[in-house]
């Protein structure tokens, strides 16, 4: 990529801000069955973006060809001169300077042999576990290589290497079939696959679908429930997060006009943080160049602040939080999420459990979504129930669970350690999608339960 061609087209630009994104995109996925190769695609995207405010409107234009960035840029300005919607842009520092995560080695094409005895070598684990008739991999490498210049004098070059794998497990005994999925990624390179993880975690997850073959319905009613730290990824990203991004919170969010209000219990810290090392949803800067930081959306209970671009930061008179991302460089950037989380607190696993007496342990992600009044409605895939403190071996299909986001965060009575922590990785939809991670510690709450899926 020739900077200069970025460069020159900004000193030719009239535009009150302007601001150029090149992008590199090397896609590569491939999905296997009983580590039988099913299918294998690379795909290749690269291409320049135009952003141009002029008078306070925006205009937008892109190509797939570096070349035609002058007449982008032009087109761009046209494009914002014909746009009657006004915005403020909150003024932000220039910054030059290149980010990569710290990985040993990118994974390219060249490493797929690799990748295939990993998946075979966790293939050959899971068919050593009793009623385990089947298993299936699907791998999604992403390799991003970003230039972002403005007019304000930001030159950033940054990396994003990124690794995301599915794992499907089926099992069969009498006539009963039973499937778990597990999803794992981050911010990654050939290493995240070394030391057995694959076989690891495909084993787990092979018990887990074991034991659901006699599983029976579970309770329902409102009850006391620990959440496992996947489950509690949906609520701070579908329930939390979503709420806190400053273009909902500016409309009709329930976490509107609510900042430094108790919207939690004491024990709730909720974060969004980009510098998360290995986290999905990691970078060094956003795309209007600002850079990445960890933001405090709910302190000790309170809401303390929302996820801002520099034009919702205008909006609320402050200062961005490194949140506008961009799909690709043929898109705008929005306010995105990037890893958001609960804080860990001190509580061991077994004293969550202990805290419960009797309830529910629920944990596997099967996704759900939260509207704009916090109502929430989330699955999962495993549920055990716990009496008198511990952990027995009942075992139930999987659950619906339903509540008021700030209902089941202001009942919260325990937060987990480090220890029952997790950090899933996860791609999201909003208008485009963006890579991010999700989780947190284990919590114990009361949430409306039924199902049985």
């Amino acid at each position: 990529m020739d900077a200069a061609i970025l460069g020159n087209a900004l000193e030719n630009a009239t535009a009150d801000t302007t601001i150029l994104m090149y992008m590199e995109r090397e896609q590569i996925q491939a999905h296997l069955a009983d580590s039988i190769p099913q299918s294998f695609t690379q795909t290749l995207f690269h291409g320049v973006g135009c952003r141009s405010l002029v008078k306070g409107s925006w205009g937008f234009s892109s190509s797939t060809n570096i070349k035609d960035t002058p007449e982008i840029v032009k087109i761009a300005e046209q494009m914002a001169s014909l746009t009657s919607q006004q915005v403020n842009f909150a003024e932000s520092e220039p910054v030059s300077g290149e980010w990569c995560p710290e990985i040993k080695k990118p994974v390219t094409i060249e490493d797929m042999d690799i990748l295939f005895e990993f998946i075979k070598e966790a293939d050959e684990a899971v068919k050593d576990i009793p009623a385990i008739v089947s298993d299936s991999v699907s791998i999604f490498i992403i390799h991003d290589d970003k230039v972002i210049m403005s007019s304000e004098g930001t030159h950033i070059h940054q990396i994003e290497p990124r690794i995301i794998c599915s794992l499907t497990v089926t099992a069969k005994k009498s006539g009963k079939i039973a499937q778990g999925r597990e999803i794992t990624g981050g911010e990654r390179g050939l290493e995240f696959f070394e030391k057995g993880y694959l076989a690891e975690t495909a084993v787990n997850l092979a018990h887990r679908v074991s034991r659901k073959i006699d599983a029976v319905l579970p309770p329902s009613g409102t009850l006391p429930v620990l959440l496992s730290g996947e489950v509690v990824g949906l609520l701070t990203h579908e329930a939390v997060g979503h709420a806190a991004e400053a273009d909902a919170a500016q409309g009709e969010s329930f976490l509107s006009g609510r900042i430094n209000e108790m919207v939690a219990s004491p024990n709730i810290s909720i974060v969004d943080d980009a510098t998360v090392p290995g986290g999905f949803g990691t970078y060094g800067f956003d795309d209007e160049g600002v850079p990445a930081q960890s933001t405090r959306i709910i302190d000790n209970g309170i809401l303390k602040s929302y996820l801002h671009s520099r034009e919702t930061a205008s909006n609320f008179k402050t200062h961005s939080t490194g949140n506008a991302r961009a799909w690709l460089f043929s898109r705008e950037p929005l306010v995105r999420m990037s890893n958001t989380h609960l804080l860990p607190e001190s509580m061991s696993f077994e004293e969550l459990l202990e805290e419960v007496k009797t309830g529910l342990y629920l944990s596997g992600d099967k996704g759900g979504s939260a509207d704009r009044n916090g109502q929430f409605t989330f699955a999962t895939t495993d549920a055990q129930k716990i009496e008198k403190g511990e952990l027995t071996e009942e075992y139930y299909l999987g659950t619906t669970i339903a509540g008021d986001t700030l209902e089941a965060l202001k009942t919260c009575t325990a937060v987990g350690d480090d220890k029952t922590f997790v950090l899933r990785a996860s791609i999201c939809s909003k208008g485009e999608s963006a890579f991010v991670g999700g989780g947190g510690p284990a919590l114990v709450t009361k949430l409306h339960v039924g199902g049985g899926i």
